[in-house]
């Protein structure tokens, strides 16, 4: 077996690792965008064989490839806990840095929402100067049919003094829980945001400024 073979018998084993993980922890409606997700990240570093050139970059190429299958099946089973265990609330977990994270809360007790923040790229819906990210809240975690109501949000590209702008539409920010989990999402992610309705809730109660009159 030449090293191409070897190789590429290393991305079957990643993908029997996710897909053993996935097996064993089944996530219900988050699968949907889970299970794309890991695909698209293993068929991503596979390809980085063809470019290797010296000994250290296959093993750097090839250890990212192994961590991220298994990282992978952690994760897995970090949010299988979150969802079906009894213990403090789980936190939001990354699943990829600066692009994607999830809050599964815990249904023992009660029926609660999972929450998805993820960083999209799409034509007709990013605009300059912005970063185009979805907030999706799944009612019914358990459900794999339930697609979950999705949030468009824009984040701006500059880090102001007070955190990144994010503006988000008036039906979000009245979903008040929900407009908190998004902050506490991008906070996950590293991303420090001004979410204006959080800290001023009553700026629309407030009459408006008259100008002083011209003189």
């Amino acid at each position: 077996m030449d090293l191409a073979e070897k190789h590429q018998a290393l991305v079957h084993g990643a993908t029997l690792v996710a897909e053993s993980a996935e097996d064993a922890y089944s996530l219900g409606a988050l699968d949907r965008f889970l299970k794309p997700w890991i695909r698209r990240r293993l068929d991503s570093l596979g390809t980085l064989f063809a470019s290797c050139d010296t000994s250290r970059q296959l093993a750097a190429d090839t250890r990212a490839l192994a961590r991220t299958a298994a990282s992978y099946s952690d994760l897995r089973e970090q949010l299988f806990s979150d969802l079906h265990h009894t213990r403090p609330e789980p936190p939001w977990r990354t699943v990829a840095r600066e692009a994607m994270a999830i809050r599964a809360q815990s249904r023992v007790l009660m029926q609660q929402p999972t929450f998805i923040l993820q960083r999209i790229e799409a034509d007709g819906v990013n605009v300059p100067g912005a970063a185009t990210w979805e907030f999706i809240v799944i009612t019914h975690p358990s459900d794999p049919a339930d697609e979950g109501q999705a949030h468009v949000v824009m984040a701006s590209a500059d880090d102001q003094q007070v955190g990144v702008t994010v503006q988000v539409s008036k039906e979000l920010e009245r979903e008040r829980g929900w407009y908190q989990q998004l902050e506490y999402g991008f906070y996950s992610l590293g991303i420090r945001t001004h979410l204006l309705a959080l800290r001023d809730p009553d700026r629309h109660l407030r009459p408006p400024r008259s100008r002083a009159p011209a003189r």
